[in-house]
């Protein structure tokens, strides 16, 4: 397994910018992926592993960890009867090409999230009423230990959140979907993409909304969806401006690389 240095991961990101990985690794199968993890374990590295860098902001000073970008078999999509089988570097984008071409529905609400499936599994990614948790039937989940599979139970799939730990890593997932004629498929994934480019700058440089969790129960994300202001916006005040750029600034150093 051939093991990158320096590599720089602004380039990985939707935002463009950030420093170079120390280590870097495109593992392939999950024999490669079971290797270089172990490497890591030895070499006392953490593992991050990054997709197609939407929602991540990368430090200028770069990252002192093992960056891992899954491709070859881990990357491929495709559908089994009423399965959507796919590796954990599958982008959103190719899993619904191929979901609509084998009638299948129930994908189409990850046409919003410009991401990969193992990102997705991940977070318990979600839009517009679906979520990973409602559609996976398991996922291949991938340690230094070993791989296992796990059901969205056994992964903790909460709200945008799972109970993976560091240095375990979605190696494949298979969805369970419904029979569907394309052209409905095709009709709900315009509207859904109508509404999401309403409502978002779809063609600038973002990582989309960016938050600090709070320690409780509901996200931040959450809570304005639990009183029904999600949607709506308003002129906040200099000094409430200047701490949320403060709440941002410190928890995007948090977050640095993880799958999209």
């Amino acid at each position: 397994m051939n093991i990158e240095q320096n590599v720089p991961l602004g380039r990985l990101t939707t935002v463009g910018i950030g420093g170079p990985a120390r280590h870097f690794a495109r593992p392939q199968t999950v024999a490669e992926l079971e290797e270089v993890l172990r490497w890591a374990t030895t070499e006392g590295l953490d593992v991050l592993t990054i997709g197609l860098g939407s929602n991540v902001l990368v430090a200028d000073a770069g990252v002192e960890s093992l960056v891992l970008r899954l491709e070859g078999e881990l990357a491929a999509a495709e559908t089994r009867d009423s399965l959507l089988v796919a590796g954990g570097g599958a982008a959103n984008a190719v899993c619904l090409h191929r979901t609509r071409a084998a009638g299948l529905g129930g994908f189409e609400f990850a046409c919003a999230i410009p991401g990969t499936v193992g990102g997705g599994v991940r977070m318990n990614a979600g839009a517009y009423g679906g979520d990973w948790r409602g559609i996976l039937e398991r996922a291949l989940v991938v340690s230094a230990e070993g791989s296992a599979w796990r059901t969205p139970d056994e992964l903790g799939l909460e709200y945008r959140r799972s109970a993976l730990k560091p240095g375990e890593v979605v190696a494949r997932a298979e969805f369970r979907l419904s029979p569907k004629p394309p052209d409905e498929i095709k009709a709900t994934v315009a509207e859904l993409q109508a509404q999401r480019k309403a409502a978002q700058p779809t063609n600038k440089r973002t990582f989309g909304s960016v938050f600090k969790n709070p320690e409780h129960e509901l996200s931040a994300g959450r809570m304005p969806e639990a009183v029904g202001l999600k949607g709506t916006g308003s002129a906040a005040p200099r000094s409430l401006l200047d701490t949320a750029t403060s709440s941002r600034a410190r928890a995007t150093r948090t977050r640095r690389t993880r799958s999209a």
